[in-house]
């Protein structure tokens, strides 16, 4: 070979050498700039759900405090027409806490292992002799035990809540909601307690029945006041480590709304009640608003799907699976659609015959929910985290 011959060959081979590790650089700097696009879009994924997380919470607190309000009112002067704006209010407030158990699960405020105050607010079902006399036994319960049960203090009642059996219950939103409706014996509507169990002279034990009341409802409030605090923005609070750690905060943001449809949804409140027919297994049972709570259920669990004001899990997954996000997407309108299908009222679905339309329906809104935790799991995969199928602990 030529020594201009070899020259020419040498210059060749590095300049393809030059232009190889150009392309890996360029390729490198690509990559970087995904992997950057990515967390940067997560980040802002996190701080979009604390930022809802927070303003789903204080509207929670008002709708609370103003039930709080007119129970107070009711408490001072207990009248039909009272009672009638205490259960509006209850209705009311308790919907808005129906869209913030898309945030449980997390083991954050609201069901952290330590200091969560969940199976305070919202444990059921509710053995309704536990609080008070029902029919066939007219004297009993808590309220009607005072020489078992002399004071009803908030910390006694913290006590006393599950004490014996989980259906023990004695707080909490379905413990005020049984106080305000009473039994639920009709085949075609609610629980209807009249205001005169409430007034002295006209039913025993009403003081007693006041006093409670009021103390429960305080109770409630004061949980969940705590849990909007903790996430109040600006603060040495749990939102401030949550927003500091991305990743675990992405796969709390994931556990919530699986374990809630996956789970909680399509086990404890619908799967349950499908199989036995029974009325008692309704998740707001005495108010017969049953239906509002999955559709709340379902508004929560969207918007952190979706994103409030910002990038939500959708656009997360996205980033890194296109197709499981289409999927994940196909399933969420599917379970809403279910969801919203739901028969009202719901007790009345559930004793429905084998084969009816109304059962169908339940059966189908089961599916949808199984169907949307699974996809939410497959999201999680997608992320590289490995996402619970039941709750933790």
């Amino acid at each position: 070979m030529s020594h201009v011959h070899a020259t020419t060959t040498n210059a060749l081979r590095s300049r393809r050498f030059a232009i190889v590790v150009a392309a890996c650089v360029i390729a490198g700097i690509l990559l970087m700039g995904g992997a950057a696009d990515r967390n940067a879009l997560a980040r802002d994924a996190v701080r979009t759900y604390a930022a809802h997380v927070a303003v789903t919470y204080e509207a929670t607190v008002v709708g609370a405090e103003t039930m709080r309000a007119a129970i107070r009112a009711f408490c001072a002067a207990p009248s039909d027409a009272s009672l009638a704006r205490a259960r509006e209010t209850w209705i009311a407030a308790r919907e808005l806490y129906g869209r913030t158990e898309a945030f449980r699960f997390g083991n954050g405020p609201i069901d952290s292992r330590r200091g969560g105050v969940e199976t305070f607010l919202n444990a059921w079902p509710v053995d309704e002799a536990y609080i008070d006399g029902v029919d066939g036994a007219e004297a009993g319960g808590i309220i009607g035990n005072p020489g078992k049960y002399p004071a009803l203090g908030r910390a006694i009642l913290r006590l006393l809540n599950q004490r014996g059996g989980e259906t023990n219950v004695c707080t909490g939103w379905h413990a005020i909601e049984f106080l305000l409706w009473g039994q639920d014996r009709s085949e075609s509507g609610p629980g209807e307690r009249s205001a005169n169990d409430f007034i002295d002279g006209r039913r025993a034990y009403a003081d007693r029945r006041r006093e409670y009341l009021l103390e429960i409802t305080d109770l409630l409030c004061e949980d969940i006041t705590s849990v909007a605090k903790a996430w109040r923005e600006g603060e040495a609070n749990y939102r401030r480590r949550f927003e500091a750690d991305p990743t675990t905060a992405l796969k709390a943001m994931l556990t919530g709304p699986a374990l809630l449809t996956g789970s909680e949804m399509a086990g404890e409140r619908l799967a349950v009640a499908y199989e036995t027919h029974d009325q008692e297994e309704e998740h707001s049972c005495f108010s017969d608003t049953t239906t509002n709570d999955f559709r709340a259920n379902m508004r929560g669990v969207e918007d952190v799907l979706r994103g409030r004001g910002g990038p939500g899990l959708l656009a997360v997954v996205g980033e890194a699976d296109a197709s499981c996000a289409t999927a994940l997407e196909t399933a969420l309108v599917d379970a809403v659609a279910a969801i919203d299908a739901i028969p009202v009222p719901f007790d009345r679905a559930i004793r429905a015959k084998d084969g009816s339309p109304e059962r169908a329906r339940l059966k189908a809104a089961i599916t949808a929910l199984e169907a949307l935790g699974e996809q939410l799991g497959r999201a999680g995969k997608s992320l590289g985290m490995s996402i619970p199928t039941e709750p933790q602990g």
